[in-house]
């Protein structure tokens, strides 16, 4: 029974991560990417410390300590991700969005090889090849010739970049994590990301017109801070508490696939073969560089 809540709680986590893809895409089409990442990110760090009881003292002697590898935590995983997902949502359909991101944990074991020294093995090696030969099929909408010519869907190519800013963020929390509480990780990232964000919502995002926002675009921006971040982060980290990070790893595959089942519901878009490969073919990966004990598991938020 234990085990079964726990494998509820991972569930629930994956289809919240995975509905956010067509909600966030909701939200930008009324409220603007970089006002949108401000409040949802300023919101996630004042509530994590309500909810999760964080010592504001604390946590600015945390800062203090930790502020270079905040730092550029929040500039890879709260800034530069914030900016390339948002905008790839305004450019490609938010399946495609949810399908790359599934590649996320195969862009951080290349990262975490290159820079930590971590090795994957043949299986891994073979996991990364089939990952991008499905992000290729997604990015180059199944055609040879796209990819010759190097035509591609601007915003598939903006959340492959949006990919691999998460997989230095989550390379570098791995760090982090040795000196600091990963709720006070979030917390701190998500502060200092939504101040970095804060000057550009106020000059190109009529961060100033806020309150003129329609009631559509805020419900959006609520769902990602309750349920795409602190419910879904808490459940997940609970799973991993009482199951391990490896059991808890494969839930991830789940992500992409409630990511397209919900943008379908709620967008109506339509799902074509080439989506269906690529996607078969980056899950088939991940689930091979998964079995590499020693591969990082990352999560979406």
């Amino acid at each position: 029974m234990k085990n079964a809540t726990t494998y509820i709680l991972l569930i629930l986590a994956c289809i919240f991560w995975g509905v956010g893809f067509p909600i966030a895409k909701v939200g930008v089409e009324y409220i603007h990417p970089f006002s949108f990442a401000f409040i949802r990110f300023f919101l996630v760090s004042i509530l994590f410390v309500l909810f999760f009881r964080l010592s504001p003292f604390n946590l600015a002697l945390k800062l203090k300590e930790n502020f270079t590898i905040l730092f550029f935590m929040a500039l890879t995983g709260i800034l530069l991700y914030g900016i390339f997902f948002l905008f790839a949502l305004k450019f490609t359909k938010a399946s495609d969005v949810s399908l790359i991101s599934g590649a996320n944990p195969i862009i951080t074991s290349i990262i975490a090889y290159l820079f930590l020294k971590e090795k994957t093995g043949l299986l891994g090696v073979l996991g990364i090849l089939l990952s991008f030969v499905g992000v290729a099929f997604i990015v180059s909408g199944g055609s040879l010739n796209t990819i010759v010519k190097m035509d591609f869907n601007t915003g598939d190519l903006l959340m492959l970049t949006a990919t691999t800013m998460w997989a230095i963020y989550s390379v570098l929390t791995k760090r982090a994590l040795l000196r600091i509480d990963i709720f006070e990780a979030v917390c701190l990232t998500s502060f200092i990301g939504s101040l970095m964000f804060l000057p550009l919502a106020l000059i190109f995002g009529h961060l100033q017109s806020l309150t003129n926002y329609p009631l559509v675009g805020w419900l959006s921006v609520l769902y990602m801070v309750f349920f795409s971040t602190i419910f879904a982060f808490s459940a997940w980290y609970k799973g991993i508490e009482q199951i391990g990070a490896s059991r808890s790893s494969v839930f991830v595959n789940l992500v992409p696939v409630f990511g397209v089942l919900t943008s379908i519901v709620l967008l109506n878009e339509t799902l074509k073969l080439y989506e269906i490969v690529g996607g078969a073919f980056v899950t088939l990966g991940v689930i091979l560089t998964n079995r590499k004990p020693n591969a990082i598991r990352v999560k979406r938020r």
